[in-house]
């Protein structure tokens, strides 16, 4: 009889010893929009994420930030009901922003902030409360698609370089304009190695402030060029969509044009290899 309860309580303990092996999550997380066209063109790298062999990941996910499904907390329940122990949360962000740097960390418990959460709870979204690790990743900044994307961008609207302004525009975080200064600067240097003499930039608003914030950086350049061409950077957004909707449409008889593409779909492959790297990179070291 002793005999027999020794064995039960052995076969109990070395029970309670199994462990079953760490799984780890790559969450890619992106703002989300409105327009589901945009949600449709981040979520599209899901199914790519899916035909890649990531050593050391288990489940990859892509989840919106705010205004549309799958939020962080959706996918964050998924990733705990397949038994994930660990997340790689990458933020799919041109820059390091307030989203980036405070929402998303506080979205996911990483950080805790009175201010923020309060704004964020106002606005609906929900927030994350899980036992699983979590790990927060680098934005686009350093990884070399942005000035890329922009000069192909830039390169296809082309007719003839040494007679074209060329000004980017976007919408940068101001608190971290530093970070944003450096993003143009180097799209800046890209292009004028394309042989592009003019270039110009600046951090915009929407709606009648991108009016107001254009139309100076417009009429500089057609006083120094014969045309413009006004290229956004952004993830997915396109400026001639922003030009149209405030009013100043496709100026082609003022000989200026607007792209209409940002750094998705048409870069999907390059953002794809940025993932892959910074996440096999990431595994490797942890």
């Amino acid at each position: 009889m002793y005999t027999v309860k020794r064995l039960v309580l052995m076969v109990v303990a070395a029970l309670l010893s199994f462990q079953l092996p760490a799984k780890t999550a790559l969450v890619v997380i992106a703002h989300g929009s409105p327009s589901q066209d945009w949600n449709n063109n981040v979520l599209a790298l899901e199914s790519r994420l899916d035909q890649v062999d990531l050593p050391g990941i288990s489940y990859k996910r892509v989840a919106l930030m705010e205004f549309a499904q799958p939020n962080i907390a959706s996918v964050m329940r998924d990733c705990e009901q397949h038994q994930i122990d660990t997340v790689f949360a990458l933020p799919l962000f041109i820059s390091p922003s307030g989203h980036s740097e405070d929402d998303i960390p506080n979205i996911l418990g990483l950080k805790y902030h009175p201010a923020v959460r309060r704004e964020l709870l106002a606005e609906g979204t929900e927030m994350v409360h899980t036992q699983m690790h979590v790990i927060t990743g680098p934005t686009l900044m350093e990884s070399g698609v942005i000035e890329k994307a922009m000069t192909q961008r830039v390169k296809r609207l082309s007719k003839n370089p040494a007679q074209e302004a060329v000004i980017f525009l976007a919408h940068g975080d101001p608190d971290r304009i530093g970070f944003w200064k450096r993003i143009l600067e180097h799209c800046t240097e890209a292009v004028k190695a394309e042989g592009f003499d003019y270039v110009d930039y600046q951090l915009v608003g929407m709606g009648q402030r991108f009016v107001q914030d254009v139309t100076p950086l417009l009429d500089r350049a057609r006083g120094q060029k014969e045309s413009v061409i006004v290229q956004g950077i952004y993830l997915v957004s396109s400026v001639g969509a922003m030009a149209r909707m405030s009013g100043m449409g496709n100026r082609k008889a003022d000989h200026i044009v607007y792209g209409e593409e940002g750094i998705l779909p048409q870069s999907v492959d390059d953002v794809m290899e940025w993932i892959v790297k910074t996440t096999s990179e990431w595994t490797a070291g942890k």
